[in-house]
């Protein structure tokens, strides 16, 4: 990934900064077409606020930036899906699957596979694993404790919102992992995540697709993932994949355990196909 060089630390900037930071991340290829007011709009900030950012990262104004810009980045898998989009007109299920392998190749290159490994051990060793997953992405929340609980391991669905939530991170500790995904910002669920894991003493893991945010900060482990570009179609492509290689790679580390697990499935399918068919 192409990794822009901030003068300021993001744990430094204000929440606005850090909005505009994680738009520049994200759609760097498109700055140089866009005006102050442009950012502001999309970067949800005021003009004076963007105005005053390009001094606190190291730059005299707008147009210097856009010449840094102009003289670092590549063509980047982005560039190239515009580039198809804006030269053929293709029917949708092309142009969706052009943008998934996209979303695809530029998660691989932005997670890290040190924090993937990380992730696959503290679920493995998890007493308890909490999943939460709010709107959309709770089809990624049933999807993991569908594959792990195939194997053994016990997952829990937090609700997505309200007190409800509380009722069952309460039961959360010291032995447990706490898996979320934060999606475009901050949520109050997220907060409250983050906020409780120090008092419980559980892990965190955050699948998130955001470059800049408090809760890259605050959490233990993080896998960063591509799912387009901001003004863009949000897609669950890679969030997916990574659920998916989670779900192998623990069953992969536990081996013999997790094969019993299946076997005796089977078994139960073969004893019980009359009551219960497919």
């Amino acid at each position: 990934m192409n990794t822009l060089e901030f003068e300021m630390p993001l744990n430094r900037m204000s929440k606005s900064q850090q909005k505009i930071a994680d738009f520049i991340a994200k759609s760097p290829e498109r700055i140089p077409f866009y005006t102050e007011e442009d950012i502001a709009a999309k970067a949800g900030v005021s003009i004076a606020t963007v105005s005053r950012f390009w001094k606190s990262i190291g730059y005299d104004n707008l147009k210097s930036f856009k010449k840094y810009l102009q003289e670092t980045q590549h063509s980047t898998p982005a560039r190239k899906m515009q580039h198809v989009l804006e030269q053929t007109e293709r029917e949708v299920l092309g142009r969706m699957m052009t943008s998934a392998v996209v979303n695809l190749e530029e998660t691989t290159k932005r997670i890290s596979r040190r924090a993937f490994d990380q992730a696959v051990e503290a679920l493995n060793e998890a007493q308890r694993i909490y999943v939460h997953g709010p709107g959309s992405t709770s089809c990624l929340t049933d999807l993991l404790r569908f594959r792990l609980n195939r194997i053994g391991m016990e997952v829990r669905i937090m609700a997505q919102s309200g007190h409800e939530l509380l009722e069952t991170l309460v039961h959360a500790g010291p032995k447990d992992v706490v898996l979320f995904f934060g999606f475009v910002r901050k949520s109050p669920e997220a907060t409250v995540i983050l906020d409780q894991a120090t008092e419980s003493g559980y892990k965190t893991i955050l699948v998130t697709d955001l470059l800049v945010s408090d809760m890259i900060n605050e959490s233990d482990i993080v896998l960063q993932v591509d799912r387009g570009e901001a003004d863009a179609f949000h897609s669950l492509v890679a969030p997916l994949s990574v659920v998916e290689s989670l779900s192998v790679s623990l069953a992969g580390q536990r081996g013999e355990a997790a094969m019993e697990k299946l076997k005796q499935l089977h078994a139960m399918r073969r004893n019980y196909s009359s009551l219960l068919p497919k």
